[in-house]
C-alpha cells in the first residue's frame, strides 16, 4: 500500500512538471489567456488532471510566471541600470518594456495585469511598476523630465503599447506616436546644466 502511495505521489509530481512545461510553452506563444485544454493536451494529460494539480488558471500562472518574466525583467533592469543619465535609463526602460510586450504574449498579459488574482503575477508587475516610478523620479531630479510627467503617464504609455501589441488591426505607426509622446516630455535642462558646468 505504501509503495502504491509513493507511486501516486511520483506520478503527481511528473504530471505537475509536464503541465508546467506545457504552460510555459503555450503561454509564451499565445498569452496567459490560452485555453487550458490546449495546455493539458500538450502535457499529455486530461484537463481534469490540470485542475486537480493546480485548481485554477491563476495558480498555474503563478507556478510559471517567474520563469516567464523573471529573467527577462532582470535583464532589462541590468540594461536600465547601465545608463549614464536618468533620461537614458528611463528611455531604456520604456523601449525595453515595449519590446518585451511585443515579443512575448505572456509578458504582455503580465505587464497589463490581465489576471489580478494571480498573486505572483501581481508581485512581478509591482516590481516593474516600482522601477518605472523610481526612474521618473530620478529624471525629475535630474531636470531632464517635465515635472508634469508622472509615473501614471508612464504606465499609460505602456498600457497603450500593450494594447496595440495585441491588436492585429493596430495602425503600423503606433510605436512612433508613443515615442513622440515620450520625446515631448523631455525638457533639455539636464543637457544645458552639463554644458554650463563644462564652461
Amino acid at each position: 500500500m505504501a509503495a502504491r502511495a509513493r507511486t501516486l505521489r511520483r506520478d503527481a509530481r511528473d504530471n505537475m512538471a509536464k503541465l508546467r512545461a506545457a504552460a510555459l510553452e503555450v503561454f509564451s506563444a499565445r498569452g496567459l489567456g490560452a485555453p487550458l485544454e490546449e495546455i493539458a493536451k500538450v502535457a499529455g494529460v486530461s484537463v481534469g488532471t490540470l485542475y486537480n494539480r493546480f485548481g485554477t488558471r491563476e495558480a498555474l500562472i503563478d507556478s510559471v510566471i517567474p520563469e516567464i518574466a523573471g529573467s527577462r525583467l532582470r535583464e532589462l533592469g541590468e540594461r536600465v541600470a547601465a545608463g549614464a543619465t536618468a533620461r537614458e535609463r528611463l528611455e531604456t526602460f520604456v523601449h525595453g518594456m515595449i519590446d518585451l510586450q511585443h515579443d512575448d504574449p505572456a509578458l504582455n498579459d503580465a505587464i497589463m495585469r490581465r489576471f489580478p488574482d494571480a498573486t505572483a503575477l501581481v508581485e512581478t508587475c509591482a516590481v516593474s511598476s516600482s522601477l518605472g516610478n523610481d526612474l521618473v523620479a530620478q529624471a525629475h531630479r535630474e531636470g531632464s523630465l517635465d515635472p508634469g510627467f508622472t509615473g501614471e503617464d508612464l504606465f499609460c504609455l505602456l498600457w497603450m503599447a500593450g494594447t496595440a501589441n495585441r491588436e492585429a488591426a493596430a495602425p503600423p505607426g503606433w510605436r512612433r506616436v508613443l515615442t513622440r509622446s515620450l520625446d515631448s516630455a523631455w525638457t533639455g535642462r539636464a543637457a544645458e546644466a552639463r554644458a554650463t558646468d563644462a564652461r
